[in-house]
């Protein structure tokens, strides 16, 4: 079998398998990724084959055009639309109708449910239905980054195929590669920053993520000294594109703690002062739960800084307010 140039280094394998899956082709599907590993290309390829003329996404023939462009008839995709919570029954119900037309082109007609861990009860009844009962050559791709929020139900009417996030080996060359001007320390960095998905981290490098790193060490520093109050310094993440990013600076600091003090035997680190820090890594996946909960976000940011600042200021045992019922409405 021969590799797909299009795809990234790390879903070559998982290609090879779906070519031999291709050889008894079911009806549905469920792709289990990680976020930001390039899953949305992996589908586009597999949709792409499938509707080929040639079936090998040849990349010349009218329905490699027609998908390219974006106006192929017997390719349909669903997802959550922006600014909205949830995948609507509604958005189900259309996709159905036009899976009950003929086909356009003669071939397969490729639903892609994107993100169903956002259907709605009422949209997962009815695409619960349509599982179970799919139109002749009808293929149902489900693509999520969170599969423990689909009910078994779904999962049990399609054939998984799971993706894992690259070693930091391949992820590392790749993102280097990319990146020929960066050194390796950036590299590393921003893969720590975005829990070793290679597609994100490209994405942070190119929209000058390094910039934004330098500019939380040196709020760090103001913080600590008295330059600049915690409200001040938050007020001023908060304007960030994308202020969710500090909560994984934080835990990315405590994770070089820890590391720091488990590596060096002659830190001088004492045991209370790494419990603290393996409390502040929990404290950062809790607030963050709490960010995205819609609680009061400026309250969140504010008490993730005044545990930061407890922890430089003190070596005894620290307990932390995310531990508890705290309330940041």
């Amino acid at each position: 079998m021969t590799q797909n140039a299009e795809l990234y280094p790390w879903l070559q394998a998982p290609w090879q398998q779906w070519q031999r899956l291709q050889q008894r082709l079911g009806h549905a599907y469920l792709f289990a990724a990680p976020h930001g590993i390039g899953i949305e290309r992996f589908v586009s390829q597999v949709a792409q084959t499938l509707l080929c003329d040639q079936h090998t996404a040849c990349g010349q023939c009218s329905g490699c055009h027609l998908f390219s462009s974006g106006q192929h008839p017997d390719f349909f995709h669903l997802a959550l639309q922006e600014e909205k919570k949830e995948i609507s029954v509604d958005q189900v119900r259309e996709l159905v109708y036009k899976l009950n037309e003929t086909s356009h082109q003669g071939g397969y007609r490729v639903a892609w449910v994107e993100g169903p861990e956002y259907l709605n009860q009422s949209a997962f009844n009815a695409l619960l239905k349509t599982l179970e009962e799919p139109g002749e050559r009808t293929l149902f791709i489900l693509s999520t980054h969170q599969l423990a929020r689909l009910p078994a139900t779904i999962v049990s009417r399609c054939q998984k195929l799971s993706f894992a996030a690259p070693d930091l080996k391949t992820a590392q060359a790749w993102l280097q590669q990319q990146n020929p001007q960066a050194d390796e320390a950036l590299v590393k960095r921003a893969l720590r920053l975005n829990w070793g998905a290679p597609i994100e981290a490209q994405n942070w490098i190119a929209a000058g993520g390094f910039e934004q790193d330098a500019e939380w060490k040196t709020a760090l520093k103001q913080m600590q000294s008295g330059q600049k109050t915690v409200s001040q310094l938050v007020e001023q993440w908060l304007k960030w594109a994308d202020p969710l990013q500090v909560f994984d600076y934080f835990y990315q600091w405590s994770v070089a703690a820890v590391r720091q003090a488990n590596y060096q035997a002659e830190s001088g680190f004492s045991r209370e002062q790494v419990q603290n820090w393996l409390r502040f890594q929990q404290a950062c996946l809790k607030a963050k739960q709490n960010w995205q909960a819609n609680a009061n976000k400026q309250l969140v940011l504010e008490a993730l800084c005044f545990e930061w600042l407890q922890i430089q200021q003190s070596g005894e045992s620290l307990n932390s307010v995310f531990a508890e019922r705290a309330s940041f409405i």
